[in-house]
């Protein structure tokens, strides 16, 4: 039985049992409010008569009396009997064996009883009439609860069969089209959401396992055939150690760089965001380039501007930006640190060659490298794009003639006293 099926059956039942405890209750009621109006009836009646009759030389008698209820046709009758003589009576009694009345007696004086009969019939019509509308109607308040609850389960397992149908093509590795959370902020909403998150990072996590085998299997192929060129040499005795082993240390030296920066770029980055001040870390890390820090002209803002990041991170993202604009040029560095409101902006600009406008796009792809007469493993850039996209920013590259301007953007702290 499909899960829809069991919400709608139990919404049925539900309603069933509801519908049929409330006829129950209702019909109960029902009969006592009409056994107490039957019984004041009968106490009103009999002490009416009652309060009419006297006893005059050992025989009752009725005076001063004339009800409309003990005329002709009415549905009240008594009689006054002693024993088994009956002495008096008066309205309608019913014949032996009638089940629509019911009888009621009270004792006079002398010995005397009074003996009331009532017709309760209408009662009876009005208890059934009440019993059969609720046994009609019940039907139709389980079909109505049925129709409705067949109606909310459809709404409730339609997101269900959807992500179902999503979790069956992750698991064979096809990445489906993000599930629509339904409307609301409901636990359904949540879990769609949540799917929708989880198969982004499934994704993003297999992309760059991919990206990982594809770059490592291109990139590592020039270097591991050098070793093997340089060991080959050696054992042939066609090359001194001397020249072998220097060329042999720089092949490995690049593999290791090429393995390391892959390494990183297939791990998700961890993130500590913390309010930073951005002055203070670009005048550190310029510092820390030793002799090279003399060709890097700062423009810093006079107040500080404090930004919400990841210290080892933006070290990684800006560090690449600076040390490609001073391995690419042989110029002045010029680092700028703005503000636009809401995002801090700190621009690199070199005056070396550049690059042509439309190799822009690809200056952050993985082992780029469009001037390869300065060693690197192409990998810079990818780092620094990783590390800004983990941060919440972005980084750009414009021509700046002469020369290349590259750019970071990253949030500021919103409402912090620097």
């Amino acid at each position: 039985m499909s899960l829809r099926l069991r919400i709608a059956v139990g919404t049925a039942a539900v309603a069933a049992f509801a519908a049929g405890f409330y006829l129950l209750i209702g019909y109960l009621s029902f009969s006592e409010i009409l056994r107490e109006d039957i019984q004041r009836n009968l106490q009103v009646w009999s002490s009416a008569i009652a309060g009419s009759l006297t006893i005059e030389s050992g025989s009752p008698v009725l005076t001063g009396a004339d009800w409309p209820w003990l005329s002709g046709g009415a549905s009240v009758g008594f009689r006054v009997l002693k024993g088994n003589t009956i002495y008096a009576e008066g309205g309608v009694l019913p014949a032996a064996g009638e089940r629509d009345w019911v009888w009621t007696r009270r004792p006079l004086e002398d010995g005397f009883e009074l003996e009331l009969a009532a017709y309760v019939g209408e009662y009876r019509k009005a208890l059934a009439g009440q019993l059969r509308a609720g046994l009609v109607t019940l039907p139709l308040v389980v079909a109505l609860a049925s129709a409705l609850g067949w109606w909310l389960a459809g709404r409730i397992t339609k997101p269900i069969d959807q992500l179902a149908s999503a979790a069956d093509q992750l698991s064979q590795m096809q990445f489906p089209d993000p599930v629509p959370p339904p409307p609301g902020g409901d636990e359904l909403s949540r879990l769609a959401k949540s799917f929708n998150r989880m198969v982004y990072a499934v994704q993003g996590a297999i992309e760059r396992e991919r990206a990982f085998t594809r770059y490592a299997s291109h990139e590592l192929r020039t270097p591991l055939a050098t070793i093997q060129a340089q060991l080959e040499a050696l054992e042939a005795g066609l090359t001194p150690q001397e020249k072998a082993l220097p060329e042999t240390r720089r092949a490995i030296a690049r593999m290791r760089g090429i393995l390391e920066g892959l390494l990183t770029l297939s791990r998700d980055p961890k993130v500590a965001l913390e309010p930073l001040p951005l002055n203070q870390l670009v005048r550190a890390l310029v510092n820390d380039l030793g002799e090279r820090a003399g060709r890097v002209r700062l423009h810093l803002p006079k107040e500080t501007l404090w930004i919400e990041a990841d210290e080892e991170l933006f070290k990684r993202a800006l560090g690449n930006l600076l040390d490609n604009a001073l391995k690419y040029s042989n110029g002045p560095v010029d680092v700028e640190a703005t503000s636009d409101g809401r995002e801090a902006v700190v621009s690199v600009r070199d005056y070396g060659e550049g690059v042509k406008p439309e190799q822009m796009e690809r200056m952050a792809d993985p082992f780029v490298r469009f001037q390869t007469r300065v060693s690197g493993t192409g990998l810079g850039l990818s780092l620094t794009k990783q590390a800004a996209q983990a941060l919440g920013g972005q980084i750009g590259f414009e021509p700046a003639e002469p020369g290349l301007r590259a750019w970071l953007r990253l949030p500021l702290m919103e409402d912090l006293d620097a």
